[in-house]
Formats: structure tokens, sequence, C-alpha cells
């Protein structure tokens, strides 16, 4: 078990740094192996680090998987990828809540509410507010959830303390993809600080980030031989995230 270490403040943290490997063409990864002091209990997490022009994400639904809900590892065996993750929200009914786009192709409506959307145009990764996304013909891949995490490197405030397992999607300043998945329970506040620390400090640099369904919820699929990471959970979900190599 990893731990992650949160800090409140990026002048607080003195931690080594982030240490990012290779580990197919085009995926970087880092696990976090910190003591945290929040709640008394260690945390973990799985950052992926990724140029959007390098690696593409879609959308993995029952008609890839042939079931009705999955995990991630069936998420990413269905479509061959080099890891899945779990996306956005979804009704009881098990039908998704807000945009998703996937090959160009929208499979879900936009919701106008107080969230944020994760988006990749012609190669180009973006997070915005919901109330500022535009259709655009060169969208690759969206996703609507929330809430935002980090609005150009600052933390906004989180009306809820309570505290999660979490799965965020983020870009660092250079504007590369982050994918950041907790393997405990944490605060939206902690891990908005946390994944906003500079790489030098034991973070993953990120400016801007968007909050993906959490709790049972959260789950991580990689799979880049000989390199197998995981985050499992009993719960299973409608939709996935896939991430593969582009063709």
């Amino acid at each position: 078990m990893v731990a992650l270490i949160l800090a409140c403040d990026r002048s607080s943290v003195h931690a080594s740094p982030l240490s990012f490997r290779e580990i197919a063409p085009g995926l970087h990864y880092a696990a976090v192996d910190r003591i945290a002091s929040i709640g008394g209990s260690p945390h973990a997490a799985h950052v992926l680090r990724f140029e959007a022009r390098a690696l593409q994400l879609r959308v993995v639904t029952q008609e890839q998987t042939g079931t009705a809900l999955a995990d991630a590892e069936a998420f990413r065996a269905a479509v061959g990828a080099l890891a899945a993750f779990n996306g956005g929200f979804f009704d009881p009914l098990h039908k998704p809540l807000g945009l998703l786009v996937s090959q160009g192709r929208q499979l879900s409506p936009l919701r106008k509410v107080d969230h944020g959307v994760f988006a990749i145009v012609a190669g180009t990764a973006s997070v915005r507010h919901a109330s500022q996304w535009r259709p655009d013909p060169d969208v690759e891949f969206a996703v609507q959830c929330g809430p935002r995490l980090l609005v150009d490197g600052e933390v906004p405030h989180f009306r809820s303390p309570q505290a999660a397992r979490r799965t965020a999607i983020a870009l660092d300043g250079p504007g590369r993809v982050l994918v950041v998945v907790t393997d405990a329970e944490v605060s939206l506040d902690a891990l908005a600080r946390w994944i906003r620390t500079p790489v030098d400090h034991g973070g993953p640099g990120a400016v801007q980030a968007l909050n993906l369904d959490g709790g049972p919820s959260t789950m991580l699929s990689v799979r880049a031989e000989p390199h197998r990471i995981a985050v499992t959970t009993p719960v299973a979900v409608p939709v996935g995230i896939a991430l593969l190599a582009r063709r």
C-alpha cells in the first residue's frame, strides 16, 4: 500500500520530487508513497501523465464490454487499452449524467449544472466550466463531472469536507494530461492542494483539475507489460474511460 502526503499549502510541502517513469511509449506513471497527517491514516495515489497528442481517451460502454456494468479491468480489456478508469456521474438507472463525447460522437448531452468539462479538441486538452462549453466539430473526447478541483492553479471552496476515494483528471503547466486515482479516502480540498503541488515538492504540478465520480466508483487498471497496476472495488459502473495509443 502506498501513502500520499496531502499538504494544506504548497509552501509547507517538504517531500522528495515525484518520480515519473515511462511504462509505455508516451505514458508515464508515478506511485506516491508518503505518510499523510489527515485523519491519522495513510493515503495512496497513482498518477498517469501523457500528452494528448500522443495518446487518446475513449469512452467504453456496455456495447464494448457486453455487460450493463463493469470494472476498470473489463473496460481496459474490452478495447485493448493501456489503462482504464471510471468516468462521470450516472443516475440510479445507470444512465450517464452530463456530457460524454468519444471519438467525436456525443454519447450524452451537457447538463446545465455547476460542473466542469474536460475535453480534448484536435489534440489539445482543456478544463473549463460547463457554462463555457461550446460544441466544436474537432472535439475528440469530453467528460462532464465536478466539482472543479483547480481553476488556474487556485483551489476553490468546497462545500463538503467529506473524505472519499477519488478519481481526478487534470492538466499540468505544459498542458500534459494527469489522471490521479487514490485508493484511500481523502477530502476534495486536501486532494486539490496536493494535486497542485509542484513535481519537485512531491506533487504532480497541476494547474487545472476536475473531480470525476469517486467513492466506491473509484477504479483503475493499467497493463503496460511488465507493469500491472490496479485500484479495485466491488462496485461496477456503466461507463469507463480508456487510454489508448493513437493509431
